[in-house]
């Protein structure tokens, strides 16, 4: 019974804290791990926020230090030489007379543009009539009808040598043009020939391992061959036709040289019969033919077209011989100064571009006409003094002359600038020649690729061909048209992320 007793005896009851102590025990457990884990995303944060930092520093070098890219396409290899120079006439005439009698009338002024054949300036005849008269007076009709014929018939023989002279001057000019012309499309076909020899030679393993047309015609190696192809027919015709202009203006040329001088002969036989047949005339009318002469001469014609540059007689006083300037300022040229660098590049027939540096609207083409190979004491400049005293030797300037063949607004005397085209112009896919290295593998350049917008650099591969001052032509590899090229790649690595500047 005891034992009964003591096992129905009721159990004890549990306090509160002994209740809730351990449950409060619990919740302490549970705010460590709360404080652990918040311990954990402050460091995420703090370690979230330096890389923030470095990237954004990362980022502001990499624009400090922006990498030069150029597109990879076709670039103009032309090479050029600039420099300056000042529109010029290339057809001047300086009118002069021989009368030493005061000037009555000019008949234009500085800037007046003329015409062949305008009267530009009359002298006073006034004494010329009074002795012409008196001349006259003393006269048999035989004598002044035999003056007459002898004035009429100097004067025929005075037109037919100008007139000669104008007509071989232009075919002269004109053989001369056919030639330059001629010359260049020798240049070209060379050019063209050895373009097509380097292109073929690439060629031929293609067109040896190529399938089926369709594609070989997609080879890059076939379509320049075949480009280079077609230019060398092109350069042989225009040499065949500018060949045959040459022939054809030396031809003109010995016609009007000849008809010239059949002219000019013709009129100074005519004189001769004309003298033989007024027979021994009188000395009154050798002088009354003088006058006659004269007064002639006292109208002063123009004997070009172009405008009157400067006027050195005066009305009122007899003139020294000088009356007046006339320039034509349709056929201008140009002198530009060459440096002792580019001298040897230089050759007659290169083309020109003109442009001016101040005034957009003014342009112009033209070609050089003549190369001065040495420098003169006139275009030499003067020699400095240095800090001793003592002369600094000073290496002048070369001359190139230019024929201006088009132009828009180009007056005389204007400065303008010339850019001169030292071989023919080559358009091919090309990249900046500073672009190009090499390793043992070969040529190659860097890439800046677009990933993840992102620029990042990577290597291709390239087979390059001729350099010019800027370009190198890239004639095979892996570069896909528009690729941005970076410029200078020492700066950069493989495979490193940068910031570009086109």
């Amino acid at each position: 019974m005891d034992n009964q007793e003591n096992t129905s005896q009721p159990q004890k009851k549990m306090t509160w804290e002994e209740m809730y102590g351990k449950k409060k025990t619990k919740k302490k457990k549970s705010k460590g791990v709360i404080i652990i884990i918040a311990a954990l995303v402050l460091v995420a944060l703090v370690g979230a926020f330096a890389l923030f930092k470095k990237l954004s520093k990362t980022a502001n070098t990499l624009k400090d230090n922006e990498t030069v890219v150029e597109a990879y396409g076709e670039k103009d290899m032309t090479a050029y030489i600039n420099t300056t120079g000042v529109v010029e006439s290339g057809e001047v005439s300086e009118i002069v007379t021989s009368l030493q009698y005061p000037v009555k009338e000019i008949k234009v002024q500085v800037g007046d543009h003329v015409k062949s054949g305008d009267v530009v300036c009359v002298i006073d005849d006034k004494d010329i009539d009074e002795k012409i008269e008196a001349l006259e007076a003393q006269a048999s009709d035989e004598d002044r009808r035999t003056a007459k014929e002898i004035e009429i018939s100097k004067r025929q023989v005075d037109q037919a040598r100008k007139s000669s002279n104008r007509n071989v001057s232009h075919a002269s000019q004109e053989v001369a043009d056919a030639k330059s012309e001629w010359d260049d499309a020798i240049s070209e076909r060379e050019d063209a020939e050895e373009a097509y020899n380097k292109a073929a030679k690439k060629a031929k393993k293609v067109i040896a391992k190529a399938s089926n047309t369709d594609a070989l015609a997609k080879n890059p190696k076939y379509i320049a061959f075949t480009t280079a192809e077609a230019e060398l027919k092109a350069a042989q015709a225009n040499e065949k036709e500018k060949e045959a202009a040459y022939k054809a203006a030396t031809s003109a040329y010995d016609t009007a040289a000849e008809g010239g001088s059949e002219s000019v002969q013709a009129a100074e036989n005519s004189n001769e019969l004309t003298l033989a047949g007024v027979g021994s005339y009188s000395a009154i009318a050798t002088e009354l033919a003088n006058y006659y002469e004269m007064k002639e001469n006292s109208v002063i014609l123009a004997d070009c077209d172009g405008i009157v540059t400067s006027i050195s007689a005066v009305e009122g006083l007899p003139t020294s011989g000088s009356v007046m300037r006339i320039e034509n300022d349709e056929k201008l040229q140009i002198k530009v100064s060459i440096k002792e660098k580019d001298i040897l590049k230089m050759k007659e027939g290169m083309e020109v571009e003109i442009s001016s540096s101040t005034l957009s609207e003014v342009t112009g083409k033209g070609k050089i006409s003549k190369v001065l190979d040495f420098v003169s004491e006139s275009a030499a400049p003067a020699a400095k003094m240095d800090m001793t005293g003592g002369a600094q030797s000073t290496a002048g300037s070369y001359t190139a002359v230019i024929d201006v063949e088009e132009s828009e607004n180009m007056l005389l005397g204007m400065n303008v600038k010339a850019k001169i085209a030292t071989g023919r112009e080559v358009t091919v896919l090309a990249v900046p020649y500073t672009a190009v290295m090499n390793d043992s593998n070969g040529e190659y350049v860097y890439v800046a690729q677009q990933a993840s917008g992102l620029y990042v650099v990577v290597k291709k591969t390239v087979e390059t061909g001729e350099s010019g001052d800027y370009y190198t032509e890239i004639t095979g590899g892996d570069l896909e048209p528009d690729d941005k090229v970076i410029c200078y790649p020492e700066s950069v690595t493989e495979n490193s992320i940068v910031q570009i500047k086109e």
